[in-house]
């Protein structure tokens, strides 16, 4: 069975972004890293509901470095706007902005707008969240199938939002929205928290599967590879099973080890949504440095 390649994996600069985003690319270029997947927040990326940097000084500094950016990751979670968002007039505000990321993407050469469902208030219940998300998935996808973009909507863990966290639910989503150019990003730990297995995933979605934030967890919390719970092993032979020939983002986070010993039982794998905070990361190149050591003996090139 063929192995993965070297080729596909994708560094973060989120945990970077107390750091120059040219230091960011040097630690890339340093790993032998191909691709980037480039988290649109400030300082790194200016991405707003007005418009969007100048985005060839920044394609122009990955190419230099010999990086291309296939996929850029739009901030949907935290700020500074959501696709649930209850608050009409906000909301409405919130759909120039997905639209710019779109535009930006297709400025820096990415085929691929990574989003996550997020936003919705607990009081109004997850039905109106969910109505939201996909309302505004139909308008923003317009401006995706008339740039040649594709839409990624990953699942997300419990403790980030309540509205898309397992693979039912993502599927009735993208079956609501009914666009081409929305398709499915698996995120490993969203899909371990959630007691999924890759293959259920595959089955389920096959191509449609056209991005994945792969990096170890305890179950959740987008660890380094070896600091969590992961069968990484198993995971990249499913993968090659597959024949999944996309990029591995690795969309680690340096803030903590977040892990309830609870959560951990074998028998009925890695499930929940809560978490004890144990820093252990500070370094980002360090960091980067142990997740590409750790991915490299399991990959070809």
């Amino acid at each position: 069975m063929p192995k993965l390649k070297k080729s596909q994996l994708a560094g973060v600069n989120i945990h970077w972004r107390l750091y120059p985003f040219e230091d960011f690319l040097d630690g890339q270029a340093a790993l032998g890293l191909k691709n980037i997947e480039l988290w649109a927040g400030s300082p790194h990326f200016l991405l707003g509901r007005e418009g969007f940097q100048d985005c060839a000084p920044v394609k122009e500094a990955a190419s230099r470095r010999g990086l291309d950016i296939p996929v850029l990751l739009c901030e949907s979670v935290t700020y500074p706007f959501t696709l649930c968002c209850s608050v009409p007039e906000v909301w409405e505000k919130g759909l120039s902005y997905f639209k710019n990321a779109v535009l930006a993407a297709k400025a820096l050469g990415a085929g691929i707008v990574v989003v996550s469902c997020a936003g919705g208030l607990y009081d109004k219940g997850k039905e109106l969240a969910v109505s939201r998300a996909v309302e505004a998935l139909k308008i923003i996808c317009k401006a995706a199938e008339e740039q040649g973009v594709v839409i990624a909507v990953e699942t997300l863990t419990p403790d980030q939002s309540f509205v898309i966290n397992t693979l039912p639910e993502l599927r009735q989503l993208l079956a609501e929205v009914n666009s081409p150019a929305v398709k499915a990003c698996l995120d490993i730990c969203a899909m371990r928290t959630a007691g999924e297995t890759i293959d259920q995933w595959f089955e389920a979605l096959g191509s449609d599967i056209v991005h994945i934030h792969f990096t170890d967890g305890r179950p959740a919390g987008r660890l380094v590879w070896g600091e969590g719970l992961h069968p990484l092993d198993e995971y990249l032979e499913k993968l090659s099973k597959w024949g999944y020939e996309g990029c591995l983002g690795l969309d680690i986070n340096v803030r903590g080890n977040w892990f309830d010993p609870a959560l951990v039982d074998e028998k009925k794998g890695f499930t929940g949504a809560s978490h004890v905070p144990q820093n252990y990361w500070f370094c980002p190149k360090a960091a980067d440095e142990a997740n590409v050591n750790a991915l490299s003996a399991y990959l070809e090139g």
